[in-house]
């Protein structure tokens, strides 16, 4: 496998204009009801207010913008109630939620948040407190930002258990990480429908109470690794089970993962029987039609479009895809196994990591006949035959496997300009 072995580095990290992803405020615009302050100086604000002008989300975010005697005097942490006071006189409505956003500096000053937002609970008794972090330079920790925001989106369901009690639904279940609602022709709906199950999601709620719903469901199904550490904590203070689901292109994990969430559902007392055999065969069908479609056009897959990147590598190199590129960031614990695969089997297949600092040195036009699926590999090769998605966004299951495979078939009859996808996706570093 042609991958340097200081590619993983931790080095100068390279910002593509083709790198970035939802960001932590149009994340945490996901649960209903919420208002974000954004706390920061200008440069940091104004990063956050361009993504919320571009994302639909303005009307969910104020800032409170600091200056250089705000934090040298101390009364940063001073401003922060006497801005929400101003805000709650403009707002024409009061929020149910509000989450204070903070940036790197934060982290520097060691503000004591939990000691504010007690403070202001008890001024606002209607309205919950909490804090999230835009810190990048927490990005290699054990809890980077996008999985820390997770964690405390999630805890607002612990508000007010003890006076309204978790009632376990044995007829409703969560699916986790999915920023985007999964795709209505997923036979995952079908599947749940016929052994009469609701399936939840964070961008369906109307409002902040039936988002709160998602504590009386009796399984977390975590799709995207980043929910992970929230499913985790929800199962120590709600008590909600949870089972590890990452989308995969792979129809033989699917079948796995159908299998294990069946039998997590019987041990909790719900019977179920998911039939996918046709589903299975469905998929394997389109991954090797659309295989004899490229016929030997080289594909170029990067870590932005898929959670599991390496392996839906792998998945296409066995159904007879040629896979010439595979542009990642490292490999993940949930992935060494696949990569290990490619490197005994697939020796010539060439790894790079777009975010290292030697990438923009990277000789796109030895690669600019891929088709790219992902914008980061896109960006890196000047392909004109580029997938648009980002984060596994509306797949699951058989029915992942299918739409992907079509994109891959639009793609492949259809020329783009990659500059032009970039800026349609909104994306935010």
């Amino acid at each position: 496998m042609k991958c340097c072995s200081a590619c993983f580095d931790k080095t100068l990290f390279y910002e593509s204009p083709a790198h970035g992803g939802w960001g932590v405020i149009r994340t945490a615009a996901l649960v209903p009801e919420l208002y974000m302050l954004f706390v920061a100086p200008f440069a940091c604000g104004r990063h956050g207010a361009l993504g919320a002008l571009l994302n639909g989300i303005k009307n969910k975010v104020s800032y409170l913008y600091l200056e250089e005697k705000d934090i040298v005097s101390g009364d940063y942490e001073a401003k922060i109630p006497q801005a929400l006071d101003e805000l709650f006189e403009f707002l024409p409505k009061r929020p149910r939620v509000v989450m204070i956003f903070v940036s790197c500096l934060d982290d520097m000053l060691g503000t004591d948040h939990e000691a504010l937002n007690e403070k202001l609970s008890k001024k606002y008794p209607d309205v919950i407190f909490r804090t999230g972090h835009m810190n990048p330079i927490q990005t290699d920790t054990t809890v980077p930002p996008l999985v820390g925001l997770m964690n405390t989106m999630y805890s607002l369901l612990a508000e007010g258990i003890q006076s309204q009690k978790r009632i376990s639904d044995l007829q409703q279940v969560s699916f986790i990480g999915n920023n985007c609602p999964i795709d209505k022709n997923s036979e995952v709906y079908r599947l749940f429908s016929e052994n009469g199950i609701r399936i939840r999601q964070i961008k369906e709620c109307s409002d902040f109470d039936d988002f709160c719903n998602f504590r009386n469901s009796c399984l977390n199904v975590v799709v995207n690794p980043v929910a992970k550490y929230a499913a985790t904590n929800m199962q120590k203070v709600l008590g909600i089970p949870f089972l590890l689901s990452y989308v995969t292109y792979n129809p033989d994990e699917i079948r796995t993962a159908y299998k294990q969430l069946q039998d997590t559902l019987c041990t909790l007392g719900k019977t179920v029987t998911f039939d996918v055999e046709a589903d299975y065969e469905r998929a394997v069908a389109l991954l090797r039609q659309t295989a004899e479609l490229l016929d030997g056009k080289p594909v170029a897959i990067d870590f932005q479009a898929s959670k599991k990147s390496i392996t839906l590598t792998k998945t296409l190199l066995e159904y007879g895809f040629t896979v010439r590129l595979l542009a990642i960031d490292g490999v993940p614990s949930f992935e060494k196994e696949s990569f290990a695969w490619l490197q005994e089997h697939y020796p010539q297949l060439e790894v790079v990591s777009p975010v290292h600092h030697d990438s923009p040195k990277f000789e796109y036009y030895s690669y600019s006949d891929c088709l790219c699926i992902g914008f980061n590999s896109g960006y890196m090769t000047n392909s004109t035959h580029v997938v648009s998605i980002m984060d596994d966004e509306a797949n699951y299951g058989f029915g992942g496997v299918i739409r992907l495979m079509d994109m891959v078939q639009t793609a492949y009859y259809h020329s783009v300009d990659v500059a032009e996808l970039i800026k349609e996706a909104k994306i935010v570093v």
